[in-house]
């Protein structure tokens, strides 16, 4: 089983690690690339009530920034990995979005239910979506954004790589995101049509139906985007070795 795994350079081995350990031999060609940005004042994380980390590189890059191992804030997290990267740095999770890890998962947990006049924190990338902090405002929370870093599409080598792989031929590729999926097309080139028909393992309903809209045939929706979920649906549809 040739697996093509999309996630960004630093994010991609423990995945890659566990299709190798079930007997699959794992491709790792980065659909996306993470670029810091010029991190914020000292002190950005004072006076929030709650401080919301999006992704793991959110974590990295705000303990690079001065985040303190402890303070007066509470934390919430999007993602199993997320939660992790926030415990390795000895940080309690005070609410972790239940499956399937999404922004609304998040917002339908108690203590953000009632938000009325609480400072609230959202560290992430440039862009993305924009339903938790206007979710959030509307129920009446003070919410600001603080931004550490950017995605760009793959380097010219990954996008040489994947026209390989197409060529030479896989069984099946991973894709986290939106992002992904759209890099994943702009680097196929005349190989499209071989992507599309290729089984294409997302992790969440809302990107199982971009997905399909987009053109992909044979979409393997993963209950969440962590690498666990992505590794089961990916065995379930090939089997175990």
């Amino acid at each position: 089983m040739q697996v093509l795994v999309t996630r960004p350079i630093d994010q991609g081995s423990k995945l890659c690690r566990a299709i190798e350990a079930h007997g699959g031999i794992a491709h790792h060609c980065p659909m996306l690339d993470i670029v810091p940005l010029d991190p914020p004042a000292a002190g950005w994380w004072q006076g929030y009530d709650w401080l919301i980390f999006i992704s793991t590189n959110a974590v990295r890059f705000a303990l690079s920034a001065g985040l303190p191992r402890q303070g007066p804030f509470k934390t919430a997290v999007i993602g199993k990995a997320t939660a992790q990267a926030l415990e390795d740095a000895a940080l309690e999770v005070d609410v972790e979005a239940p499956p399937p890890h999404t922004s609304e998962a998040l917002l339908g947990q108690a203590p953000f239910q009632e938000v009325l006049g609480q400072r609230v924190l959202i560290v992430k990338g440039a862009g993305g979506r924009s339903e938790l902090a206007d979710t959030l405002t509307a129920r009446g929370a003070y919410v600001q954004n603080v931004e550490f870093y950017r995605r760009q599409g793959p380097s010219p080598d990954a996008v040489a790589r994947l026209r390989q792989l197409l060529a030479r031929g896989l069984n099946a590729i991973l894709a986290s995101s939106a992002e992904i999926v759209c890099n994943l097309q702009a680097a196929a080139g005349e190989q499209r049509a071989k992507l599309h028909a290729l089984p294409l393992v997302v992790g969440g309903a809302r990107l199982a139906r971009e997905a399909r809209g987009r053109g992909f045939t044979a979409v393997i929706e993963a209950s969440s985007p962590t690498d666990e979920a992505m590794v089961e649906a990916l065995l379930l549809r090939f089997g175990r070795q």
